[in-house]
């Protein structure tokens, strides 16, 4: 195999993020190989699949791109391969990704694929979909002989509703007079209570306003810090664009034909899928109306057997009702207690809010010393970045312009060390008032 060796220059003009570092000018020999071409099998459970993207990258960039066809094979020729590593990326709609990192490609060579079924085929559907109609016919007669039963269980029920009726009206007076005791200590409890809580929202309030405003001058500078960072980093990558639209052209036209294959065999998925659908409601309804009448048979008989246990219940429900009410009439005088203690706590929290704000107050001023100081700077900054754009138009050398940029960064450094300092102070705050 001939090979050649070229000498390519790159020039590489990179900001780096938030220290505006110029990458030098580098020289590399690079030793280019003839084109090579490789085969990609693709199939699963059923056989060969068709439609799927075949994608091969290196160092994230992709080199070569193809789909396969009606028996599962794309066949992907790379114009100059130089020996890398490379990932192998294989996706189709109707499958599960899958993925093969770290090969080493040759001429000639054969790679395979083997994707597990995100859904089912037309024919699974509807084998599927006749198992489903036969359970709901299976269902639909065990709710026939269910309605007879509950007939029967209704007549029973009914005999027996006659034998539980007792006197409960002592019981019912001695609960009463619990409950009365009882709303009376809870009501003391509650203006108590009611005290307390007003104190506690005014502190949360307070709170509440110094963090949400903290939080959101936070975000505003996390914000501005990235879009510098992002201005960096678009400056760096509009001089790499240039050699990916060659193999970006290859993948798009691969992709294209990959979503057009795939929404076919989608297509025949849907015309299955409904003619099961079809098939099931029709099952449905047959089991739908067998259930109602199912239904309503059950709950008659369920209405009989409550109403048979209902005067069996009451005497004992009386009985637990009085006992719950003199437990109620403890517990409320419990709940009086605890609501003094509450109003106590309410109000030392809305000192320690009080406190917390005042703090607040002087970190916001010192935080609007340091933003106006950072919008001066930021101005600079703007202002050289426009003088090394004019520069470098103009061919000029922009080392001078770079050493002051470097400069200016460093005082932003400092800035964010003094608004690491501010936002610490906050937390402190923060905790000291929680």
């Amino acid at each position: 195999m001939k090979k050649k060796l070229i000498l390519v220059g790159l020039l590489l003009a990179s900001f780096g993020a938030l220290n505006s570092v110029f990458a030098a000018v580098n020289k590399t020999e690079v030793l280019i190989k003839d084109a090579i071409t490789v085969t990609i099998n693709v199939s699963s459970s059923k056989g060969p699949v068709a439609g799927a993207l075949v994608k091969i990258a290196a160092n994230g960039m992709t080199i070569g791109a193809a789909t396969t066809d009606a028996s599962g094979k794309a066949n992907i020729t790379i114009p100059t391969y130089g020996g890398q590593m490379v990932s192998i990326d294989v996706s189709h709609a109707l499958y599960k990704n899958d993925k093969k990192t770290e090969v080493t490609l040759t001429n000639g060579g054969t790679f395979s694929f083997s994707l597990k079924s995100k859904t089912q085929t037309a024919e699974e559907i509807n084998e599927n979909s006749e198992e489903k109609v036969n359970k709901l016919e299976e269902k639909t007669n065990e709710s026939l002989e269910k309605t007879e039963e509950y007939k029967e269980n209704t007549e029973k029920y009914n005999e027996n509703k006659e034998n539980a009726m007792k006197s409960q009206e002592e019981l019912r007076k001695e609960r009463e007079e619990a409950e009365r005791i009882a709303e009376e200590k809870r009501k003391n409890a509650e203006m108590n209570a009611s005290e307390a809580e007003k104190n506690r929202q005014e502190a949360e309030r307070i709170r509440l306003e110094n963090e949400k405003k903290t939080e959101a001058e936070a975000r505003q500078r996390e914000e501005e810090a990235k879009k510098r960072e992002q201005e960096l980093a678009e400056k760096k990558k509009e001089l790499e664009n240039s050699k990916l639209e060659e193999a970006k052209s290859e993948e798009e036209r691969a992709k294209k034909e990959a979503e057009e294959k795939q929404k076919e065999q989608e297509k025949d998925i849907k015309a299955a899928e409904k003619k099961a659908k079809e098939e099931e409601e029709k099952a449905k309804e047959a089991k739908k109306e067998a259930e109602e009448k199912e239904k309503a048979e059950k709950e008659k008989a369920e209405e009989a057997k409550k109403e048979a246990k209902e005067e069996e219940k009451k005497e004992k429900e009386e009985e637990k009702a009085k006992e719950e009410a003199e437990k109620e009439a403890k517990e409320a005088a419990k709940e009086e207690k605890e609501a003094e203690k509450d109003a106590k706590e309410a109000e030392k929290e809305k000192e320690r809010a009080e406190e917390y704000k005042k703090e607040m107050e002087k970190l916001d001023e010192d935080q609007k010393k340091l933003d106006d100081e950072r919008k001066k700077l930021d101005g600079k900054i703007k202002e050289l970045d426009k003088k090394i754009d004019k520069a470098k138009k103009k061919g000029k050398d922009t080392s001078g312009l770079m050493s002051d940029l470097e400069k200016l960064q460093k005082k932003h450094e400092k800035l964010d060390d003094d608004q690491k300092k501010i936002d610490d102070k906050r937390k402190k705050a923060k905790k000291k008032a929680n």
